[in-house]
């Protein structure tokens, strides 16, 4: 099986906000780059087209569901982490009103949720039912297709590749930009990371 997994294009959050359940449209750009992003593809049609539930992951599905007539299926297990009562604030505004929970949270966010949100680990717990999922369901000529956000994108190639949570955050994994990974003979190899377009072997 091929699992490619993409971010969502880009919001009008702005830079240096928190956002995770915080359910945002595409902007017109975000949506642009998604458009161009499929447009670059050229591997075998996805057998199934997968998204989380939130706004700004199912709008980029549909730019490859139009592509391909293929209806997208939303699971809010690949939903982007919650930051519970951070969500939606600049992460200025955080540190200056919220400083003692949030230097805790910054040493151990791994383990540790934010307010009323999730941790880390919630995240990989998540995305491991639905890779267990998706690995008992496919076969191996299969390609399959999900758009999703930074954190649940880190917590799938976590679980993918053997890497400890710890180690989640070296993983860059920009807006608009594709991660592929090869499953075979029981074990996952990693072709490519936040590429720019859809690289084939």
């Amino acid at each position: 099986m091929d699992l490619i997994l993409v971010r969502h294009g880009g919001t009008d959050a702005g830079i240096g906000r928190c956002i995770g359940r915080t359910d945002l449209p595409l902007s017109v750009q975000g949506f642009t780059a998604m458009q161009r992003l499929a447009a670059s593809w050229d591997a075998r049609e996805p057998r199934f087209l997968f998204c989380s539930d939130q706004r700004r992951s199912q709008q980029s599905a549909q730019v490859f569901a139009a592509r391909f007539a293929i209806e997208p299926l939303a699971d809010p297990r690949l939903r982007e982490m919650d930051h519970g009562a951070w969500d939606g604030h600049d992460w200025e505004t955080i540190v200056r009103c919220d400083r003692d929970r949030h230097r805790h949270w910054v040493d151990n966010w791994v383990i540790q949720p934010a307010p009323d949100g999730e941790s880390f680990a919630d995240v990989l717990q998540r995305t491991g039912t639905w890779l267990a999922a998706l690995l008992g369901s496919t076969g191996e000529e299969d390609c399959v297709l999900a758009l999703a956000h930074a954190g649940s994108i880190r917590a799938l190639l976590c679980h993918a590749l053997g890497l400890p949570a710890s180690r989640a955050q070296v993983l860059g994994i920009d807006e608009a930009r594709t991660s592929r990974l090869r499953f075979r003979n029981s074990q996952f190899e990693l072709r490519h990371v936040n590429a720019r377009d859809f690289q084939t072997d």
